[in-house]
């Protein structure tokens, strides 16, 4: 247990933070707030991280974050870019600052609400097609064990509370529980040197 931090310098022309916190494999009960969490802090415009780090602060040029489906415990990553001029460590802290907010006051209901229908609708948008029919079966089949937790999802979703979100979230995004990698750009010519 404990932080691990890898730094990379390698030519680029701006730097890149990625961040990775240690979370359950899908078919963990939490796998459904986490999700919710994510919808919050990354999905859109609206999202908590994008309206601090790219519109208020204007330190970042993208921030992104998630998981998706896994058989084992999994990393929820979160990706960004800061601006030119912008240090890695002031993007980091903002990041950090997001997320401690989302440990410790209670999301909205209409945060709540907003992401539970994002995340319904991107469940029912799959279903559309045969195809996706077919993906979103077999999907279920292989990481959560049963393709009949298909038929519970949507509730599953429902079900998740302000109070779920909470405890989720200082579960897993503690300091100890997370790995960050930073990109430094080195110039062209420290690049042919080596």
């Amino acid at each position: 247990m404990g932080e691990r931090r890898v730094v990379i310098r390698k030519f680029a022309q701006l730097p890149i933070l990625m961040m990775g916190y240690h979370v359950p494999e899908s078919n963990n009960p939490d796998y459904y707030p986490l999700q919710i969490l994510e919808t919050i802090l990354f999905s859109g415009q609206s999202s908590r991280m994008y309206q601090r780090l790219v519109d208020k602060d204007q330190i970042a040029l993208f921030v992104n974050g998630g998981s998706g489906f896994s058989f084992d415990p999994t990393l929820f990553e979160i990706n960004s870019q800061p601006k030119a001029g912008v240090e890695p460590e002031r993007l980091e802290k903002a990041i950090y600052e997001e997320l401690e907010r989302i440990k410790t006051q209670p999301v909205t209901d209409q945060e709540l609400e907003k992401a539970k229908n994002i995340q319904l609708a991107n469940f029912y948008r799959q279903l559309k097609t045969i195809s996706g029919k077919a993906n979103v079966l077999g999907s279920y089949e292989v990481f959560f064990g049963d393709y009949r937790k298909l038929f519970t999802a949507a509730d599953d979703l429902s079900r998740v509370t302000k109070d779920d979100l909470l405890r989720v979230a200082k579960k897993y995004f503690g300091e100890k529980n997370r790995t960050v990698a930073t990109l430094i750009p080195e110039k062209e010519q420290e690049k042919s040197n080596q």
